[in-house]
């Protein structure tokens, strides 16, 4: 059944999502708001946390609150490997003449042709163009990173395709803002919104339904509330919906559709947690008792780190008096007056008295913390370069298979992300090109293909060797070697050089046509054995 608001505050949020928000915080490094050690230590004024109580109130409290902040490197290692991968969406479906011709019409009859009467542009594959629209309208190269970060650090990401005066597009949303139907029929996105200086609930809702006989259809429907200083939340009537949203039409329904468009990717998904944990999960107390030792460290350091100088009492004496002689108080020591002094009967003046810094505390214990973090969550220790054995190395170069296997445990995690991150773009581009269908049926409902291209960074040399071994081995053809040889390049430019190659490769000429490629004997061939033109006898 669908759901009913009643009222929304953040408590309906974490007792569906769990406490996103502290995660949030612990990637984003505002651990003194979230470890209790670090707010007792600051509002008893031995550290300070810049970031909340501002530089003028922490003048004389010199010793900061260490973040050493490892829960930030576990979703973004992954990301940043996945996110790198990613190449551009191809369509499945090879050009079509038939639809290419009835986009072409359809775009005839909306645009107007060019004012000198020249025909207008034509597009050669309409499936392709659909689909390179919406990621474009999408601005999907800068998304990915993004988005399996958010996916990492909440446990899941939304994603819903969405056509307004902006166009036809994808939007990813935080997990926060979905909330499933029990029935698992439907799902409804949920956004505060304030409006005229008003709080509203703002609902975007998808729903199975049955239709006419075994038909399944999709309705979508946009729903308003009115919040009041309680949170709690009174469905608005459609005309004013309408007025508020700005939209002539509320409801559309979707023949033939049996399920959301909007889909949802969860992290780490079990029977317990059926909508994902977050990568921090079991993470904090680690990462507190990190903060905590190394700032520990700091407050023994600044205390006791300084050097001291120890003096015979007759020098201490002789100092005091240069110092009241020279400035009126004997506490203003000059050091200069150090320089030159007389030993005492056991031949000693002064002697400097520091302790051993590197006793303080136990860095190890930091090390085996953030090790065991990188542990329980599948990140390699090389991938951040923390852990390192000096007397082992013997600093020459490694191999690329070397640093593969030293990324070994951080591949695998990101391999299984690529995988679930690229069937979550593909149900997201079939339920964009649904709704395009809906306005053009000569669009093609389909699932496109992701590009792929290597996490780990090789050389340019290495990556035109390899797609041209694949293509000359007749395992990958022409496009695919020429797109993946320029992964930069645009559709337009890998269409020209792939045309331009298989015209090189095609021409011949009728001579090499008809008797084979040109050789020193076809030259020859109009003569006799005594190499005299032959000619036409009379």
């Amino acid at each position: 059944m669908p759901l009913e608001w009643k009222k929304f505050d953040e408590k309906t949020v974490t007792e569906l999502h769990g406490n996103v928000y502290y995660y949030r915080k612990l990637y984003e490094g505002r651990h003194s708001e979230i470890f209790e050690r670090a707010k007792e230590l600051i509002e008893k004024g031995e550290i300070v946390d810049n970031i909340i109580n501002g530089v003028p109130k922490t003048a004389n409290v010199k010793t900061p609150y260490i973040v050493a902040n490892i829960c930030k490197l576990i979703p973004e290692i992954p990301a940043m490997l996945v996110s790198r991968s990613i190449g551009t969406i191809q369509t499945s479906v090879s050009p079509d003449d038939f639809q290419n011709d009835e986009v072409n019409e359809e775009t005839d009859d909306m645009i107007d042709g060019p004012a000198d009467g020249t025909e207008s542009s034509k597009i050669i594959h309409a499936q392709q163009e659909v689909v390179r629209q919406i990621e474009n309208n999408s601005k999907l190269t800068f998304e990915h990173w993004g988005n399996i970060v958010q996916q990492q650090v909440d446990g899941g990401l939304v994603g819903v395709p969405w056509l307004d005066d902006a166009g036809l597009r994808i939007e990813f949303k935080a997990r926060d803002v979905y909330f499933p139907h029990e029935d698992g029929m439907g799902v409804d996105l949920v956004y505060r919104r304030e409006i005229d200086e008003k709080d509203y609930l703002q609902v975007y809702r998808e729903r199975v339904e049955r239709g006419n006989g075994v038909d399944m259809n999709l309705r979508t429907s946009h729903l308003l509330y009115e919040l009041n200083a309680s949170n709690e939340a009174r469905q608005l009537p459609d005309p004013m919906v309408k007025q508020l949203l700005g939209m002539n039409e509320l409801e559309k329904v979707y023949i033939g559709r049996g399920r959301p468009f909007v889909i949802y990717w969860p992290n780490q998904k079990t029977f317990i947690n059926q909508l994902g944990v977050s990568c921090l999960k079991n993470q904090e107390g680690k990462q507190d008792e990190i903060n905590w030792t190394l700032t520990r460290n700091s407050l023994t350091f600044e205390r006791n780190g300084k050097p001291r100088i120890a003096v015979s009492p007759e020098v201490m004496r002789a100092l005091q008096d240069k110092a009241m002689e020279r400035y009126g108080d004997e506490g203003r020591i000059d050091h200069r007056d150090l320089e030159i002094t007389t030993f005492d009967d056991k031949g000693k003046a002064l002697e400097v008295i520091q302790i051993d810094v590197t006793k303080i505390g136990d860095i190890g214990w930091v090390k085996d913390l953030i090790k065991l973090v990188l542990m329980e969550t599948q990140t390699s220790e090389k991938m951040i370069d923390f852990y390192s054995d000096v007397s082992g190395s013997t600093g020459a170069a490694q191999s690329g298979v070397a640093k593969f296997y030293d990324l070994f445990v951080s591949l695998l995690k990101a391999e299984q992300i690529q995988q679930e991150y690229i069937y979550f773009l593909q149900q997201l581009f079939e339920s964009a090109l649904w709704i395009q269908h809906e306005l053009d049926p000569a669009i093609i409902i389909e699932e496109p293909e992701v590009q792929i291209k290597s996490m780990i960074p090789i050389s340019r040399k290495e990556l035109v060797e390899e797609n041209n071994k694949a293509y000359t081995d007749g395992t990958q053809s022409l496009e695919v070697t020429i797109r993946r040889n320029n992964p930069t390049a645009s559709e337009e430019w890998v269409m020209e050089e792939l045309a331009r190659v298989e015209a090189e490769h095609s021409s011949a000429d009728s001579f090499s046509t008809a008797r084979g490629f040109q050789t020193l004997e076809n030259f020859y061939g109009n003569r006799d054995e005594n190499m005299n033109p032959i000619g036409d006898e009379e």
